[in-house]
């Protein structure tokens, strides 16, 4: 069964890699990012473009909004936005780090991550007045900072939304678990089971692709490593 899937946080990287995946199963896909131009992607890919920036709740709704007009409401969305920035004082001065970049972390890292999945959930609950209810899926790239011990004091803004976004995933799969609708917080890890510092693409859009056929919830924060 195809739908629409909608691709938070589109790039050369993750992102494009998990929106062709999705389009070549079939799916109607939409995709947005800060610096996206709408009709390059439509050109290029085929691809629906928004432009928007997530730590902006009135930029977000109107998104999913002209997605919905578009293709219909998205059954997958996809979250894959972040902001990285190091405290220029290493990991001895975790407070180094500018104000306006540890607020850029946690903004777009998680906050805008709520925002999203608000719009995301509205949409899955309009989805079910459809004869023949899709799958429900909400997907968030995350890594593994939430776990780190001990922590990295210069990722402090990149560490702080990841947190967030961990928080705001668990809290909605445990929520909706009997509604049928499914929130997951995937991320890569490397062999020893630490960070990665250049995830790779394709196994993500593999590990999403399998995420979003699976029947049931199963656990929310979902672990793997390259492919």
């Amino acid at each position: 069964m195809s739908g629409v899937a909608f691709v938070v946080g589109f790039g050369k990287g993750v992102g494009s890699a998990v929106a062709a995946r999705f389009k070549s199963e079939g799916f109607a896909v939409a995709v947005a990012s800060r610096s996206l131009i709408p009709g390059d992607v439509e050109k290029e890919h085929g691809y629906l473009g928004v432009k928007l920036d997530v730590s902006h709740s009135d930029q977000v709704a109107a998104g999913f909004a002209r997605v919905e007009k578009a293709l219909g409401p998205a059954n997958v969305v996809v979250y894959n936005a972040s902001a990285w920035a190091s405290a220029p004082g290493g990991r001895a001065d975790p407070l180094s780090l500018s104000a306006d970049d540890f607020l850029q972390g946690v903004s777009v890292g998680g906050v805008g991550a709520y925002y999203v999945a608000h719009h995301a959930n509205s949409g899955f609950t309009r989805l079910e007045a459809a004869s023949d209810l899709p799958p429900r899926v909400f997907i968030a790239t995350g890594n593994a900072l939430p776990w780190v011990q001990p922590p990295l004091p210069h990722l402090l803004g990149l560490s702080s939304g990841k947190k967030v976004l961990a928080n705001v995933v668990e809290s909605c799969a445990t929520a909706y678990t009997d509604t049928g609708k499914r929130f997951y917080y995937a991320y890569e890890v490397s062999s020893q089971g630490g960070l990665v510092r250049s995830p790779d693409p394709p196994t993500h859009a593999n590990v999403f692709w399998n995420l979003y056929n699976l029947k049931e919830q199963g656990d929310w924060a979902v672990k793997f490593t390259k492919e």
